[in-house]
């Protein structure tokens, strides 16, 4: 290769990066909104898959296929929106903060089984939901900071 080749090689490598993080900058501008529909759709969902657990099999059934509709219908859209969507999972900084939130939904779900449906005591799971409800929102937003860091730290 002659050195022409290499500038050239250089610069096209560069305007590739450029080009990178131009998108990485489009997509944050994106996710700056947050519109009130994500917030009552993931906190219903939230509270519908820890409430419904402890309600009964046919309610517990029919509370997790509207929560996971509703999950779907949040995706949907936001992709829609925003032309984006990503795993909870995928950012390393961000998972920890799915995986913290499910593992705090996991255990609302088993004292919402075990006092709602195992000792019978009806408000248990009501207000397992309610709290998964604000634990879903506060979660969210704690993930969303994290992974806007991440993105933002590799630009």
């Amino acid at each position: 290769m002659t050195r022409e080749e290499d500038k050239l090689d250089n610069a096209g490598a560069m305007d590739a990066l450029k080009s990178i993080r131009d998108t990485r900058e489009q997509t944050l501008g994106k996710m700056d909104h947050w519109p009130w529909w994500y917030d009552v759709g993931y906190a219903a969902s939230c509270a519908l898959l820890v409430m419904g657990q402890g309600l009964g099999t046919a309610i517990g059934m029919a509370c997790t296929a509207v929560a996971i509709a509703i999950l779907i219908i949040i995706m949907r859209r936001w992709q829609a929106e925003t032309g984006v969507w990503v795993n909870g999972y995928s950012p390393k900084r961000a998972r920890w903060a799915a995986i913290g939130l499910a593992a705090l939904l996991i255990g609302l779900m088993g004292l919402s089984l075990w006092l709602g449906r195992g000792e019978g005591i009806i408000w248990v799971p009501l207000v397992c939901g309610a709290i998964a409800a604000a634990l879903g929102m506060v979660g969210m937003r704690v993930w969303m900071h994290l992974y806007r860091k991440d993105v933002k730290d590799l630009t």
